[in-house]
């Protein structure tokens, strides 16, 4: 079995002509949605025989529902039926199932075919509803459904609420409706990356970047599962601004509890939504949703008013070890809930910040380029203003903020992305597109689960058995750090004595390191997406004698980057754009740079950028002052379609 891809579109064509009477056959455009949808899953079913290919002999197409997965379309062809291989696909679909945590499988069946309905009814299918008129006037069919919880999945598989920690010692307790994974599993297992039905509660002992905390949240944000903290929380605690805009939904709450607290400076630990301090438990809830954190500490300090001076994250070992009852408690009351708070954040009112570096030297627009996108902003009805990491405390003077500086989660650019969304301005780069673009394991199980070509790539934990044995890898392969960008930490390594010595370096500065398959191509597609749809198309070819567009020699080189070639988008394949516009959608709805390899006619996604170039004469040569009036217009209308909308902030949007 295997994932069909565009090249098996006429087979399937064909196959439904062969299998179904025409008013039931899906016509050519449904079966190419099918393959592209992330909502769906189109498996071919082939041979592998001794001598020549693989032939081709059924496939089937699923639908994915939150907790059920339908058999939409089962189909063999004549020649190859009765041999089996219906039950092999059934078995295959079955066995995909529980693997991924579905409670259900349910199909649609001619209440006439008896035959059929038998098979389903030996894998344990039962009849649920008939349905009369359902392929047509006079056509019947039944629906049928096999439950998977009841016997099927191990009971573990029933408790969606994941407890994640380093070692299964730091967590002594039996609680219903939860299991405990360690972070490494949690990493690597199938189990936990292909279904979006856990809820994941990270209890790792360090969040900070490169530690498994960190990657467990990031992960499972990227997986579509709840996730607490998520990596925006994390995030916001470095940041005493940060800190503070987040607590001011809670501002008079915190000045009634502690009206009478006395001295100038007081602490709350709190331990999933509850506190040991006396009457401070409704003030510890309302700090758990609005911080979004399990296990925390939050120092407060007396001027005028009570201020929260920090949040300190919590030890879970040290905590069970100083307040074991507490937790037990706590942790018991916390997880018996079916719903968990997500926290809401005040929405403000609306002027064009661009904030700029003027001594960066590669800047992601040059000086022409934002004197054009001022103008532009200018006609679209924008009051325009550059401003600097010294304007930080001035952002809630705008309305909307456009970063044109290089980004990165431990950089300041992503404070002013996070305070502005937080104060209530459209911003692009938005800070989740920042932290899901900053990390390529992020992106590398976005794409792996929508199914988006991608080189072959596999994570390598530190001390696992797939750092110590490298003999399944082919070379050349390339390696990354998870948070590289510019291709600053990617190393391209030729045997396992090169590679070996290049992952002791990188588990220095990190737990975990990508291993990716090596493409060579003579250029990489770079497509501009704004609000889902191409903007522009470039060919970034690679530096002089280099195997990648920017050549990081310590060399000072005038020939560092490649030379650049902008194609009109009707100029560009359009299997490169469709997989650029459906990587980006994964990301959200702002600008992206999408950078893909096109290797024997098929496009495979490498990096997906929240801070795209955008320079005068390369990425603007073929649509001019057009290009920056449709940002501009972009800006304009998120302004016009949120301002009444109600502001969320988090990781991961349902």
């Amino acid at each position: 079995m295997r994932i069909a891809q565009l090249e098996d579109l006429t087979y399937l064509e064909h196959l439904e002509s062969l299998c179904f009477p025409e008013s039931r056959r899906s016509p050519r455009r449904s079966l190419r949605m099918s393959i592209q949808s992330a909502s769906q899953i189109v498996m071919i079913c082939e041979t592998k025989p001794d001598e020549g290919p693989p032939q081709r002999v059924g496939a089937v197409i699923l639908l994915n529902y939150k907790n059920s997965l339908r058999i939409y379309s089962l189909a063999i062809d004549p020649q190859f039926q009765s041999q089996g291989y219906g039950s092999l696909i059934l078995e295959d679909v079955l066995a995909h199932a529980r693997q991924h945590g579905y409670r259900r499988v349910s199909l649609e069946a001619d209440s006439g075919n008896k035959k059929l309905i038998r098979f389903y009814e030996r894998f344990g299918f039962e009849v649920t509803d008939t349905l009369p008129d359902y392929y047509a006037k006079g056509e019947p069919a039944v629906r049928m459904r096999k439950e998977l919880f009841a016997d099927d999945i191990p009971q573990v598989d029933e408790r969606p609420n994941v407890i994640v920690v380093e070692n299964a010692k730091h967590w002594p307790f039996e609680i219903p409706g939860t299991q405990v994974v360690l972070a490494t599993t949690y990493l690597s297992s199938s189990r936990y990356q292909n279904s979006s039905l856990f809820r994941v509660f990270n209890l790792c002992r360090s969040f900070k970047p490169h530690k498994f905390g960190y990657y467990v949240s990031l992960l499972a944000s990227a997986r579509d599962q709840r996730v607490i903290p998520n990596v925006t929380a994390l995030r916001d605690l470095s940041s005493v601004s940060l800190v503070q805009s987040v607590a001011d939904d809670v501002e008079e709450a915190i000045q009634e509890h502690l009206k009478n607290v006395a001295g100038r400076e007081f602490s709350l630990e709190v331990y999933f939504e509850n506190t040991p301090t006396p009457g401070m438990s409704a003030l510890a809830k309302l700090l758990a949703h609005q911080f979004e954190l399990l296990l925390f500490r939050v120092k407060f300090v007396k001027e005028e008013r009570w201020e929260i001076q920090q949040v300190q994250l919590l030890s879970l070992p040290t905590v069970i070890k100083e307040h074991p009852q507490d937790i037990e408690t706590n942790a018991a009351k916390y997880f018996q809930r079916k719903r968990f708070h997500r926290a809401r954040f005040k929405h403000f009112h609306y002027d064009l910040a661009i904030l700029i570096n003027p001594q960066e030297k590669t800047p992601p627009s040059c000086q022409e380029a934002l004197h054009r996108m001022r103008s532009a902003a200018e006609k679209v009805g924008f009051y325009t203003e550059f401003i600097t990491k010294q304007d930080y405390n001035r952002i809630c003077e705008f309305d909307a903020l456009f970063i044109r500086e290089t980004t990165s989660v431990d950089h300041y650019t992503y404070r002013f992305s996070r305070r502005a969304y937080a104060e209530g301005l459209i911003v692009m780069d938005d800070p989740w597109s920042i932290l899901r673009c900053s990390n390529k394991m992020y992106l590398y199980e976005r794409l792996s689960r929508a199914r988006v070509r991608q080189p072959r790539s596999w994570l390598i934990c530190k001390e696992t058995p797939e750092a110590l044995n490298l003999d399944h890898f082919e070379f050349p392969i390339v390696l990354k750090l998870p948070d590289s960008c510019f291709s600053v930490g990617v190393f391209k390594v030729n045997d396992k004595s090169e590679m070996r010595e290049k992952l002791d370096l990188l588990f220095k500065t990190s737990e975990v390191v990508i291993a990716q398959e090596f493409l060579q191509t003579p250029f990489d597609w770079r497509i501009g997406v704004l609000d889902g749809s191409p903007l522009y198309a470039c060919k970034y070819h690679m530096a002089r004698g280099h195997w990648q567009i920017y050549n990081w020699s310590p060399d000072d080189r005038e020939d560092f980057v490649g030379d650049a070639e902008t194609l009109a988008l009707n100029q560009v394949p359009a299997h490169v754009l469709q997989t650029a516009v459906k990587g980006a959608a994964l990301i959200g709805d702002g600008l992206y740079g999408v950078d893909l390899k096109e290797h024997q006619g098929k496009a495979y996604v490498i990096e997906i950028n929240d801070n795209p170039n955008i320079d005068a004469g390369v990425e603007d040569a073929i649509l001019g002052d057009d290009l920056y009036l449709q940002l501009m217009n972009s800006f304009y209308n998120r302004i016009e379609r949120e301002r009444k909308s109600p502001h969320f902030v988090s990781f991961r949007e349902d």
